[in-house]
């Protein structure tokens, strides 16, 4: 059986658990389980999904492997046919990053599948499943015996969306901008982007009621960066040519996310006079498509090209 987990409504996996569990419990087996996906955080999301499941079943015991080429798959499997001193029922995980358990592994696998070990359950994390990996005789089988999980990854345009509900499940709101500027920051590193809204999450803020603004947003990722992207824009008309380029080097050695910069630019420009304004936006957005590898060229070269036609 094979099942899409939807990264957008994280809230209906356990649901979608709980379906597939009852319905492999008349034709399956509900204690066979294996995740696919190519997002690291996104597949241990799901896993977690699984686990707590199980547990609510009362496997209280977890044992996890990652096979390597002197791993004994014989003895691991006669491990699950021993009894526990812990737990009644126990949950075995193996991890294969490539998806390929070998001869030996592919053929314990097979075996599993046809004879299960008592009270004991198996959780498999794989790569993305593919038609290559699909075929494979062992895991062909697994889709008619047990289920298998498949985790989407959401398209670059919907990343806003993961991460306004990440910020409502945390009890945070942010504005339309915040999220875009978050979403840009991230650009499809779930792991990073989550770390980032546990952190927002613990910080104390002044209006804690109060929607989540882009300059806070990108004052608490800076918060631990020498320089700030947002400084470096309120600035690049004020300062002087050599001080901004100064910081602006340091944003890059830091590593700071170049559409960030470009972001926050393009609000301070606005509030120039539009004799400024106008042509600096068109040259930041000849900039943003270089950034975005869309048009040729080295948009930081070009960043501090702005700088110094905008410097006092």
């Amino acid at each position: 059986m094979q099942i899409r987990f939807d990264p957008l409504r994280p809230e209906a996996y356990p649901g979608l658990i709980a379906a597939a569990a009852e319905k492999l419990a008349g034709t399956g087996d509900s204690s066979l389980w294996a995740v696919c996906g190519d997002d690291p955080y996104l597949e241990i999301e799901a896993s977690d999904q699984v686990r707590q499941w199980l547990t609510s079943q009362g496997y209280n015991e977890r044992i996890s492997e990652t096979p390597d080429r002197f791993f004994r798959w014989r003895d691991w499997f006669g491990q699950t046919q021993s009894g526990s001193l812990f737990s009644s029922q126990r949950l075995f995980e193996i991890r294969l990053p490539t998806g390929r358990p070998g001869i030996e592994g592919a053929k314990v696998l097979s075996q599993w599948l046809q004879e299960p070990p008592e009270s004991t359950a198996l959780l498999v994390h794989l790569p993305r499943l593919d038609k290559k990996l699909a075929a494979t005789q062992w895991l062909s089988k697994w889709l008619e015996r047990g289920a298998v999980i498949t985790i989407e990854t959401p398209r670059p345009e919907h990343m806003g969306s993961w991460v306004e509900k990440k910020l409502q499940a945390k009890g945070m709101r942010a504005s339309r901008d915040a999220v875009a500027v978050m979403a840009s920051q991230f650009e499809g590193n779930y792991a990073a982007a989550h770390q980032e809204i546990e952190k927002l999450a613990a910080s104390p803020r002044a209006n804690p009621s109060e929607p989540l603004t882009p300059e806070e947003l990108a004052q608490a990722i800076s918060n631990h960066a020498r320089y700030n992207a947002f400084q470096f824009a309120q600035q690049i008309s004020t300062a002087s040519a050599a001080r901004s380029i100064r910081v602006l080097r340091g944003l890059q050695d830091e590593g700071e996310p170049l559409p960030l910069i470009v972001w926050a630019c393009a609000q301070a420009i606005r509030r120039l006079p539009d004799n400024q304004a106008g042509p600096a936006l068109q040259r930041l957005s000849r900039i943003d498509t270089m950034a975005k590898g869309i048009a040729p060229g080295d948009p930081w070269s070009e960043l501090e090209r702005l700088v110094l036609k905008l410097a006092p």
